[in-house]
């Protein structure tokens, strides 16, 4: 039987790992919030609360697509803090309304890129009585991924095969803390672990400079990550998909998995099995299934007329932006097979 425990706080973490096509899957959909993200908000207010950075009565704000605004909202709903979300418009309507249950204030500055609301959260994060955790740019976000997801699957893979260690990690990047903190420490346990991030193929922002609109909510949000920036050389390659094959694998895995997760989790899904594909010998890959698909039933589920859900909204392309300076070495470890 789960733990009594003391807040909703306490349930976050323990999330199944499973196999899927023969990929090993964290399902972290099924934290509270309904994402990954509860993992670093809970993180990151801790920390602040310990060094003392928030105080009661402290207002936290964030720049978020949606998962982090919502973890940080229900964080903050439980710790008494008040909780400012700025979201960029022409997302999921569902994940500010999710932000808005747990009583947060959402302000929507920039369209679907979130750089805009970034510059707003940074602004009033450096008012007296507010709070900025910057999940974009917090080693506090490689941090919890190191310390506390990461090992998690460590043990459980250990469970089910003792000495199994993973030899590929592969997730979208967003701010670049999971894929990151996870690669860290399993690189630890296996030096040869490759880390592969996921980009989708309409905004390959870091393999090639470019920035569009796409349906892959939560990763690629329109620059390079201070995190990433950091940290480019830790990634083995990358694997663009697009959105149309994201969306058709996300409604693949609920039909036939009973999996109702976001599109990200295709994404993942697909570029993991393409790694595998190319590189047979790696036995033990591992993915995350990052969000529920309850953010997304406007979007990808609701129905239209007679039992088939709405084709998904299509992607409006934005025109390219100057190529970052990350951008040459990262399609670099892209083309390089032995990184």
């Amino acid at each position: 039987m789960p733990p009594v425990t003391g807040t909703v706080l306490d349930a976050i973490g323990n999330t199944p790992l499973i196999q899927v096509d023969g990929i090993w899957v964290k399902l972290e959909f099924l934290n509270p919030s309904g994402s990954i993200k509860a993992r670093v908000a809970a993180y990151m207010i801790g920390r602040a609360e310990r060094e003392g950075l928030l105080r009661p009565g402290d207002t936290i704000v964030e720049a978020s697509s949606g998962n982090t605004g919502n973890a940080l909202s229900m964080v903050a709903a439980v710790r008494g803090y008040r909780m400012i979300v700025i979201m960029p418009a022409g997302l999921s309507s569902e994940r500010a309304a999710i932000s808005r249950a747990f009583g947060a204030e959402v302000r929507t500055v920039g369209d679907f890129h979130v750089t805009e609301a970034l510059a707003l959260a940074r602004e009033l994060g450096a008012r007296p009585g507010h709070f900025a955790p910057q999940q974009f740019d917090s080693e506090w976000n490689v941090e919890e991924n190191r310390t506390w997801l990461a090992p998690e699957i460590l043990t459980q893979l250990a469970e089910v095969a003792p000495g199994t260690v993973p030899d590929a990690v592969v997730g979208g990047i967003g701010t670049g803390g999971t894929i990151i903190g996870v690669g860290q420490a399993f690189r630890a346990a296996n030096p040869g672990c490759r880390i592969v991030g996921v980009e989708p193929d309409e905004s390959c922002t870091i393999m090639c400079g470019e920035v569009g609109r796409h349906l892959i909510e939560g990763i690629a949000d329109g620059f390079v990550p201070g995190i990433l920036a950091r940290h480019h050389q830790e990634l083995s390659e990358l694997i663009p998909v697009t959105s149309a094959e994201a969306v058709a694998e996300m409604r693949r895995l609920a039909t036939g998995h009973g999996l109702f997760v976001g599109p990200s989790a295709g994404a993942h899904l697909l570029a993991a099995r393409r790694l595998r594909d190319r590189n047979p010998e790696l036995a033990t890959i591992v993915t995350f299934f990052c969000d529920e698909g309850e953010k997304y039933l406007g979007d990808h589920f609701a129905l239209s007329s007679g039992s088939e859900p709405p084709p998904a909204r299509s992607p409006r392309p934005t025109q390219p932006e100057a190529e970052p300076k990350i951008a040459t070495s990262a399609r670099q470890a892209a083309a390089d097979p032995r990184r």
